[in-house]
């Protein structure tokens, strides 16, 4: 028996504070998008049913909430997360990914896959040890990111170590929210299942919806 996925009600935070600034992880345009996209599709399912309605009707409305399903997919699939290092942080980083790291059969191509992202970085300068600069990423990129320097280890609690667990908090702080929306996602899938055997109550007219990740 399959357990329903339960969607946390606590967005977790957008931004953050250092130095007595905010700074945001998603900007509030794309939040907006991403949120009235599940208002959206959760409206039509509450306001759409199958009364009076033929099969060829049902299947249209069916097929309107998956192409609404979609949409929001493809929305958290394409959003650019603002991934803020200073000057201390974004050094090791790129100093990881370049120079540090060994790539084996499968990690390369990952690391190909970040070839973009990695040269709009290159050659970028602060202007002190407390700027920070953002820089744009999908939920994709951050993870490959994150699969690259999992593994990476640091000898002893040097100043490097203190630096390489603020990339990580970084990087988690951007997966709690890529996470959320994900959750959001899985569970809209199921109460589109259900919604769809609601709309005349006996038969099943749904397919396999994909993975977000698809």
């Amino acid at each position: 028996m399959n357990q329903k996925i339960e969607v946390s009600t606590v967005k977790p935070d957008l931004s953050f504070f250092q130095e007595e600034q905010s700074y945001r992880i998603l900007e509030f345009v794309d939040e907006s998008r991403l949120d009235l996209k599940i208002e959206d599709l959760n409206s039509y399912m509450n306001k759409t049913n199958g009364i009076g309605k033929t099969d060829e009707q049902k299947d249209e409305d069916y097929a309107y909430a998956q192409k609404m399903w979609k949409e929001f997919q493809n929305d958290l699939r394409d959003v650019k997360f603002n991934f803020h290092l200073d000057r201390s942080q974004f050094t090791l980083l790129t100093d990881i990914l370049l120079k540090k790291l060994e790539y084996d059969t499968n990690t390369v191509f990952i690391a190909i896959e970040l070839t973009e992202l990695l040269g709009g970085m290159h050659g970028t300068k602060f202007s002190n040890e407390k700027e920070i600069k953002s820089f744009n990423v999908t939920a994709t990129e951050i993870t490959y990111i994150y699969h690259l320097i999992q593994n990476f280890k640091i000898k002893g609690l040097s100043k490097d170590a203190y630096t390489f667990s603020k990339i990580l908090r970084r990087i988690g702080e951007i997966s709690k929210i890529v996470n959320y929306y994900d959750a959001h996602a899985k569970n809209l899938t199921e109460e589109i299942s259900k919604w769809a055997l609601s709309l005349d109550g006996s038969e099943t007219i749904m397919t396999e919806l994909p993975e977000i990740n698809s």
